[in-house]
This record gives C-alpha cells, sequence and structure tokens, in this order.
C-alpha cells in the first residue's frame, strides 16, 4: 500500500512509540488526521473500537500476531499496513534492505557507509536510525533499511536490493514459533525482491524454500561467488586485495562476513558500477563497530573491557568468544531476562573446546537465564559460577581477571530482569569499566 492510498481514509494508527510518532508525522504532511490509539491501558475499550472502525489501520513492529486483538481484527477484514510497508511500496526501488537474526545492525551500517565513502549519499533508517517515512525519501540516492522480523512480517512490498545475514530462533515469543518467524522474516523478499545477498548456500535454500515461487525472479548471490572471503586474518578479494584484521576497527571472524556481504550488495549496485572494487575494499578500513557490538570500552587497568551487550541470543555469544579469544583470561558475564531460547549450542560449544580455546576462560551466570544455563551445563565446563545480580558478576569478574585480560559481556539474554532496556545494561557494564580505572 503506498501513503497515497491513505488519503480519503479513515485511518487509525495502533501504537505510540517510535515508529508510531513518526506514522502520525508523515500522515499529518499529507493532509490525513489519524488518532493514535494504545490497546492494553485504562482506555482499552475506547481504543478498540476507534480500531474496529478504521478503513486502515497502520500498527506499530511491537504488537505481536500473537495478540487476540490482532487477531480478531483481521478476522474482521480491516485493512492493516506499516511504516515499513508505506516505504517499501513508496521506495522500494531505492532501497537496499538488510535483515537477519543477528549482524544485520553492523551489515547496514556497513552498506551505508560504504555508499558515502566512495561518494554516493545514503542514508540509514528503518529498525536502527531514523523512522522510515516519505520525507526521508528525497534526502538520498539510496536509502539503507535495517528490518527486524516484526517489521518484515507484514509488509506487501519489497525492496530492489536485500541482504538475509543469518538464521537461529529469535524472538519467537511474538511470531508464536520458528516456522512462523522464518515465514516473517523473509516475507521482506516475497514481493519483488530483484537482487538478494545472503552468506551461504545452505542460507540460499532456506530462502529459496521460504519464498516458492516468488524466489522465481529473485537472483540470489553469495560473495564467494564473487570472489570474496573472510577468515581470522581478515577479508580477501579475488583480484582486487585484501584487508588484515589488523587494518580493520572492528573485530571477529562474523563480522568480517558481515563485511563480506556488505562489499557483495554493493558490488552489485547500478549506481557504484563505476566505482573501482579496490575502493568499495578500502571504504572498510575507516568503519568503526557499532555500540554495544564487539565495542571495546576505553579504560587504563589494562584489562579489555568488551561491550557486546546486543548479543542476545546463544549463537552470537559464541561468535563474540570466538572474536574475543587469545592471550590471557576471559571473563563472560552471560544471562539476564529468561526467554526460553535453547541455550544447547552454547553449552556444546563450551564442552567441545573446555581444553582449547576454552581453557582460559570463566562464565559468570546472570539472572534467571543465566541460572537455567548453568543448571544445563552442570559439570561439563567446571569453571562457570553464578552471581545473584549484574553487580555481582561483575565484581566477580574484576577478582578473576587483571591487567590483560578480557571481561565480555555478551549476554544471550534480554536485559529486562534488572534493566530498562540493553543500552541501560551496557551503561552500567561502561560504568564498571570505568570505575576499574579510577
Amino acid at each position: 500500500m503506498k501513503s497515497r492510498d491513505l488519503i480519503g481514509k479513515d485511518v487509525v494508527i495502533w501504537g505510540a512509540g517510535r515508529e508510531g510518532l513518526a506514522a502520525q508525522e508523515m500522515l499529518r504532511q499529507l493532509g490525513i488526521v489519524a488518532d493514535t490509539v494504545i490497546t492494553g491501558g485504562a482506555d482499552h475499550a475506547a481504543a478498540m473500537a476507534a480500531l474496529q472502525r478504521a478503513e486502515v489501520i497502520v500498527k506499530s513492529p511491537g504488537i505481536p500476531h500473537t495478540a487476540p486483538e490482532y487477531q480478531a481484527l483481521r478476522q474482521s477484514g480491516v485493512v492493516f499496513t506499516s511504516l515499513m510497508d508505506l516505504w517499501l511500496s513508496d521506495y522500494g526501488d531505492r532501497t537496499v534492505a538488510v535483515t537477519g537474526t543477528k549482524g544485520k545492525s553492523t551489515t547496514s551500517s556497513m552498506v551505508n557507509h560504504i555508499f558515502n565513502t566512495v561518494g554516493v549519499h545514503a542514508v540509514i533508517g528503518g529498525n536502527l536510525g531514523v523512522p522510515l517515512t516519505t520525507q526521508l525519501g528525497a534526502a538520498a540516492a539510496v536509502v539503507v533499511a535495517e528490518v527486524s522480523s516484526y517489521q518484515a512480517a507484514e509488509v506487501t512490498a519489497s525492496p530492489r536490493f536485500g541482504v538475509f545475514t543469518s538464521l537461529y530462533p529469535e524472538h519467537l515469543p511474538w511470531h508464536g514459533d520458528f516456522a512462523t518467524y522464518v515465514s516473517d522474516k523473509t516475507n521482506l523478499f516475497a514481493h519483488g525482491c530483484a537482487h538478494l545477498v545472503t552468506a551461504t548456500a545452505e542460507l540460499r535454500d532456506t530462502l529459496r524454500d521460504a519464498l516458492g515461487a516468488a524466489a522465481a525472479n529473485t537472483v540470489v548471490t553469495l560473495p564467494s561467488e564473487l570472489g570474496l572471503h573472510a577468515s581470522a586474518a581478515g577479508i580477501s578479494w579475488d583480484g582486487v586485495g585484501s584487508l588484515a584484521a589488523a587494518e580493520l576497527q572492528f573485530l571477529g571472524l562474523h563480522n568480517f562476513h558481515n563485511a563480506t556481504l556488505a562489499l557483495t550488495v554493493c558490488a552489485l549496485h547500478p549506481l557504484l558500477q563505476q566505482v573501482p572494487r579496490a575502493a568499495l575494499l578500502t571504504a572498510l578500513t575507516s568503519f568503526k563497530p557499532l555500540a554495544t557490538r564487539l565495542e571495546r570500552v576505553p579504560t587504563s587497568d589494562g584489562r579489555r573491557w568488551i561491550d557486546d551487550g546486543l548479543a542476545t541470543a546463544p549463537e552470537a555469544v559464541i561468535a563474540a568468544l570466538q572474536s574475543c579469544g587469545g592471550s590471557g583470561k576471559t571473563a563472560l558475564l552471560f544471562g539476564g531476562a529468561e526467554r526460553n531460547l535453547d541455550f544447547g549450542v552454547l553449552r556444546d560449544y563450551l564442552r567441545e573446546t573446555r581444553d582449547t580455546a576454552s581453557a582460559d576462560l570463566t562464565v559468570i551466570a546472570m539472572g534467571p537465564a543465566g541460572q537455567r544455563f548453568a543448571e544445563l551445563v552442570g559439570t561439563d565446563f567446571p569453571r562457570l559460577q553464578v552471581a545473584d545480580s549484574f553487580a555481582a558478576a561483575v565484581t566477580a569478574a574484576r577478582s578473576l581477571t587483571a591487567a590483560g585480560d578480557t571481561i565480555l559481556l555478551s549476554p544471550g539474554a534480554p536485559s529486562f530482569n534488572e534493566f530498562k532496556d540493553y543500552e541501560e545494561r551496557s551503561a552500567a557494564f561502561k560504568a564498571e569499566a570505568r570505575a576499574s580505572s579510577q
């Protein structure tokens, strides 16, 4: 649905978060006066009445498909759209959309950085950056959109270029189950995506299976098919050049893989066909890691304090451990609010590497998720202890480490048991790091 299709309709915005407020302002500039309602509070009955009379509901992404109110409204025949759906319907042809369980923020930021570094004006928005509204449409030649599974679930238009970074179970309470999560995630590319980049042949097969007939006109490209390769040593591009890990400001093999995805979609984009590929590669040397994503916290106590606070799945924790290994000991702060994710993959990793890569690792489990993980691991990994709070976990990590060692916050779980959000938890971690320098 295009934004102009809303003119003359009875439109109601469901949700007053960042996207709901942006939608209200966008509609106002189109001359549309729309009510904004929030369900579940004291005005629930009035909010539901407004939604039931609407011709079109602009739904905020935080409202899940599993909500009874949503299901009842859907069955009644009301038309739903969203800020992301309106954006892609209006500007999908100039959009590079990035989604995936993990890696989407870093990859989309890398794409945006490469475009701007080589002289093609791009802006970034969506789940990262500013909300995507029609006002942004005239701002740049290219818009890089980070798209969450919540945002992807109901779009009816696709970007011209897409990137799919990774896939494993996440946000299951919102989606209901993993099969629905995959369907909702890949729906982003089910409506005419011309070029899609993904990491592996296995992911390409998953995409094709999920998209079915919609994949018939989508060209899916792997970085390796363009001669791009990532290893612990850095990034190489056949016939173009290479970047050693020491030349890059970001850590981790998984981020080197993210970089190959960003380079691939940039190399395929028509606006960059006249730019030497060596320039695309070199642009990555000035890319700085995002906050809370393997971010080195400046301190003077000699320890490496690494904030990977956005790592809220066990697979992301494994990637962080692989990125931060090396000389010295590592104390991992793991756990938080319970979301009942399967931690078996992390337990197996610790068990398989306990005498090699994890030999100098101690896991400090915290929160309900950490407690469950400790019970799951049992004696499989003896260097695990349980702390009764985040502050106690940091204290334990500090006592176990010295100059030259690493304290890694990679929690594999949300923060809501002790903090408002992951940003508040990361701020607390940074404050502890600074306090150690005093």
